[in-house]
């Protein structure tokens, strides 16, 4: 069987097409059945977020396996004519085998993100296998890979510790704010701007528990919009005065050429509460806050020529830690690699254990009837026994056959391990949900 992954994402096609061809979580299940059957898939999987849209499957012909998820893909969009297939066509990937579980590897751990190391994807991975478990739509191949993957994703955040590195500004005037006051979430914070930097800011407030923040803007209506959204309030900008009067803490984004917050104002805002300090991170270009405050006690001010040295450290940071998750995701593929390459010999090794139980079982019945009078505590001794040797006889060679998947020397042991203890291997076992060191060990 092969792995195999048919997507698009933001790096490659716009968001018009990924909004267009998304797959809403209410429909995931649905939508993963009908993959599976439409593309005669073993196993499958399907990942939509806002930033990709990727189907996993498990098939036996790469090639047919492919064609079928693009058209699948492809054919989500009905409207679409000819030269609109063949551009959407363009902008899809495909991966299959290695290739196709070193991409959900760096997907899961996100190597694979626009911002390298974001952890939310792994949430949005263990969500779709979930939602295909749900719809018995996976496969044991499928099982172990989003299994390992996840537990990859787990391992990479704790030993990288990748995610910790924000290069987001409005997360890392966020960061400093809480840096610099010991915790905002009893703080009263000022937003100046509605436009896509503050709301991303306000988003990593409401993560810290911000329970006042106040919004202000040249068009009040934009100010209610994001403000509303998180139920705060929005204030016109001709009230700023009285904002500032209110705030511990301001970040400013907006698109005005000229100062909104001068020097002047924040010295009288501040003669008027001279214990409290001020907080000011300004992330416009040009900037909204007049440089001068730094001069002024209690008062601090960070501009985005700071805040951008500050992305460039945790980028360097990011990675780093990147370099490490990709030795671990190399690791990860070999490991899985054995596996894979396992299954094809777990039919030998199950031929094997049918063999020493036949031996053992009839070993002991003969034993057995020449020892009379056995308390129940004897024949259980006898029999731990009789299984105990056989184990041990039948280990080594299953241990040998283990540590040799995946190499060239693994067939040939396993024909070996046939001629030598005259085995007959059900090649249908290989699908059984069983690993090689353990296959029919229970029997024994």
């Amino acid at each position: 069987m092969h792995t195999i992954v048919v997507g698009l994402n933001i790096k490659r096609a716009p968001i018009e097409v990924l909004e267009q061809l998304s797959v809403h979580h209410s429909l995931n299940a649905l939508c993963v059945q009908d993959l599976k059957a439409a593309a005669g898939l073993s196993g499958a999987v399907v990942l939509s977020t806002c930033n990709r849209l990727e189907f996993y499957g498990t098939c036996a012909d790469v090639d047919a396996g492919i064609a079928a998820m693009s058209d699948f893909l492809l054919g989500k969009d009905e409207g679409a004519d000819a030269a609109e297939e063949a551009r959407l066509l363009s902008l899809v990937y495909a991966f299959a085998d290695d290739q196709a579980v070193r991409h959900l590897f760096e997907v899961v751990t996100g190597l694979d993100s626009l911002i390298v190391g974001e952890a939310e994807i792994a949430g949005q991975v263990s969500r779709a296998y979930r939602a295909a478990c749900n719809a018995h739509a996976t496969d044991k191949l499928v099982n172990v890979l989003f299994q390992r993957a996840l537990s990859l994703g787990k391992k990479v955040r704790s030993e990288t510790r990748i995610s910790r590195y924000s290069t987001s500004i409005g997360r890392i005037a966020v960061d400093l704010a809480v840096r610099e006051l010991g915790g905002i979430a009893d703080k009263r914070v000022l937003i100046l701007g509605a436009g896509e930097m503050s709301e991303l800011t306000m988003k990593y407030l409401v993560a810290q528990n911000v329970s006042v923040v106040m919004v202000s803007n040249r068009s009040l209506d934009k100010a209610q919009r994001l403000a509303a959204q998180y139920g705060f309030d929005a204030y016109p900008i001709d009230e700023l005065r009285s904002c500032l009067d209110a705030a511990d803490v301001v970040f400013s984004a907006t698109a005005a050429k000229d100062y909104l917050i001068d020097a002047p104002t924040v010295a009288s805002v501040m003669r008027e509460r001279p214990a409290r300090p001020l907080i000011c991170i300004d992330m416009a270009v040009p900037r909204d806050i007049d440089p001068e405050v730094r001069v002024l006690e209690n008062v601090s001010c960070f501009d985005i020529n700071e805040l951008r040295d500050v992305a460039k450290g945790h980028e360097r940071h990011r990675m780093l830690a990147a370099n490490k998750a990709s030795q671990l995701i190399d690791e990860a593929l070999a490991d899985f690699n054995r596996w894979q390459h396992s299954l094809e010999y777990i039919p030998t090794i199950e031929a094997l254990y049918r063999q020493a139980e036949r031996i053992k079982a009839e070993k002991l019945d003969k034993a057995l009837g020449k020892l009379h009078g056995l308390t129940p505590a004897q024949l259980h001794t006898v029999q731990v026994m009789a299984s105990s040797i056989a184990n041990q006889l039948v280990h080594e060679p299953v241990a040998s056959l283990n540590a040799m998947a995946g190499t060239e020397k693994s067939r040939a042991y396993a024909e070996v391990l046939q001629e030598l203890f005259h085995l007959e291997p059900n090649p249908e076992t290989s699908g059984k949900d069983r690993s090689v060191a353990t296959a029919s060990k229970d029997s024994l």
